[in-house]
This record gives C-alpha cells, structure tokens and sequence, in this order.
C-alpha cells in the first residue's frame, strides 16, 4: 500500500512516545493535531511529573480532549486527503465512518509482538513471564479491532529487539521500549517522506496469546505461599511506575518495592514464609518457602517509605479474600479512567 503525499497528522491516545511522534512529525513540517482522552491527558509522561496536558500547552501541539473519539466534530472537519492517524493506546475503538474518512490511513501504534501480548499491561506480564523481546509494529485499523481486547490489523511495519538484562520493572521496560519507538518512528516517516510501498502482513493468529487489563490496587497482592523468584518477579512486575505490589504487616496495608532474591540462607518452611528474619542498613530480609527475598523499599498507604521501622519477627500476610477477589476481578477502563461501577 501507498499512502501517498501526507500533510496532517492526527495523533490518538496519550503516553511520552505519542509525544515524541508529535515532535518526530513537526520537525518534518507537518501539521499535527492529537485527539485524547480524560485519562491520558493527566497522565504523567516525565521523570519530573509533567503530564501529558503540560507538555503539548509547552510546545503548543493542538489538542482536543473527547470522551468518544466518534462523535468528534473537530476530527472529521480536519480530516482531509493529506491525512494520516495513528493510535497509541487510545481510550476509543474507531467506527468504520471514522476508518473510511481517512481512507485506509489509519494505524495503530503497538509496542509488543502480535498477536502475542494482545490485551494490556503487557510490560507486567511480560515480568511475570521473564519475556525479554520486544517489538514495534504498525498496523492497519480495522473496523473488527477492539481497543485492549483485539488487534486484527494488517502489520505494515515491524521491528524485534532484546530488552537488557538490567530491565526489572515496568519503568526500565517503558523507557528503553520509547528509545527504540522513536528510532522506529523516525523511520516510517522518513518512509512516507520516500512515498514508500509498504507490504501488508496478515496476522498469524495460531500464535495468537491474550493477557487482560491489570488494577494494581487490586491485582497486585502478593502470595506469600510462592516460590522466592515467584514473588520477585510479582514485586517488579507491578513496581515504578505503578503504586507495587502490596500485602499486609501489622494489620495494616504496604506496597513492596525494589527487591531481590538470594539463596545464601538456604530454604524456610512454608510458615516462616513473609516472616522478616533480618535487618540490616535498611533493608529486610523476609523468609520464602525457597529462599530469601531481600527488600528495599515498604510504601505506606501514604507513598512513605517505612522500612526503617520494621523490626525482625514481624511478618508480611496477605488475607485470603484479597487473593480470591485478584483472581476474580476483571479491569476495563473507559476515556475517563478505571470503570468505577466494578469497584
């Protein structure tokens, strides 16, 4: 396919690299307009806590905040032959009159391998699975797809790499993810400078995989009756930039950040599982039926790091019930934010 000459850019969804793109197409004097939601245009994309509003005010990207993107009045009077959408991690799933306004030009930004990974919080499952390949892809949108639930599109474009073995988190996943995004990005439109032919591939759906949405306050409680590097990777999987993983200790609630497994000590029973046995220069070290878990970081309700308090002989639990409503609870999230009326 050809997409022709293009002059506008409209850009849907929120994230740093949605910005980045924003940039990557002004430098190339094209008209950009970004279209996003309640959720993202809050969200903080910098290390500095800037969000998403801040930033396109700073470099005066237009934007327009709407809660269906197909009910949009400004988007279907700016879209013209010259146009091209692309869509990263937009709240909406675009109606077939919104795909034929641009003409087949409307594509979908995806950071993960397809269709494997199809669903959300793919950097947490992808922790939690040890998963080290990462990918960018463009594909066409359909009127089938279903944003976070199911990516049908025609890839147009498609890159593989291998995140580092210093990426734990969700935070060092996202941030080298956006360094090869901008590479990635930087080359399509270089492409659509060229008026390049782009080949289609369908998806191969036998190598289809779906992962849900995640609510970390409600996800994220730690089973203490896993093996160590078990509830290491749980720990890591929903730390920075989400609020951690979190279980109980004197009755009241904690979330775990910034821990290691370690061997040295040999195994523990599975009743000295969660019981810290050690303290030393602020860090603690807890029994697991495995090993040790080594942890640097215990946030209050109240984001207050309070290792420093803990003493040796008190223990980590997590009650049933929080464990059985994880399992069970299914996230879905609107323009706005998380679908409160499933709280």
């Amino acid at each position: 396919m050809n997409f022709g000459k293009i002059k506008k850019v409209f850009l849907f969804g929120g994230s740093k690299i949605l910005l980045d793109c924003a940039r990557i197409a002004i430098k190339r004097k094209l008209k950009v307009f970004v279209f996003t939601s309640k959720r993202h245009i809050m969200e903080k994309i910098t290390t500095d806590e800037k969000t998403l509003k801040d930033l396109l005010n700073k470099e005066r990207i237009k934007f327009f905040v709407t809660k269906d993107i197909n009910k949009s009045k400004e988007l279907i009077r700016l879209i013209d032959d010259t146009s091209i959408g692309i869509g990263f991690g937009e709240a909406w799933s675009f109606s077939e009159a919104i795909i034929r306004k641009f003409r087949n030009k409307l594509i979908d930004y995806m950071g993960i391998r397809l269709p494997q990974y199809r669903g959300g919080a793919h950097y947490t499952w992808k922790i939690l699975r040890k998963n080290v390949i990462g990918c960018c892809n463009l594909q066409l949108i359909n009127k089938d797809m279903i944003q976070g639930k199911y990516d049908s599109g025609e890839i147009l474009k498609s890159e593989e790499f291998l995140f580092p073995a210093d990426v734990r988190v969700p935070k060092d996943y996202i941030d080298f993810a956006n360094k090869k995004a901008i590479e990635f990005l930087k080359s399509f439109f270089y492409d659509l400078e060229k008026n390049k032919e782009f080949q289609l591939f369908p998806l191969q759906e036998n190598f289809s995989v779906y992962y849900p949405r995640l609510y970390t306050k409600i996800h994220g409680f730690i089973n203490w009756n896993w093996d160590t590097i078990e509830i290491e990777n749980f720990i890591c999987a929903f730390d920075e930039p989400y609020a951690g993983a979190s279980t109980f200790i004197n009755g009241k609630r904690v979330f775990l950040k910034d821990c290691v497994s370690d061997y040295n000590d040999g195994n523990f029973h599975p009743f000295q599982s969660g019981l810290i046995y050690k303290t030393n220069n602020n860090l603690i070290f807890v029994c697991t039926k495995t090993g040790t878990l080594i942890i640097k970081k215990v946030l209050n309700e109240d984001g207050k790091n309070i290792i420093s308090k803990l003493l040796s002989g008190q223990r980590f639990y997590t009650p049933l019930k929080y464990l059985e409503e994880a399992l069970k609870f299914s996230a879905e999230y609107t323009a706005e934010g998380i679908n409160k009326k499933l709280l």
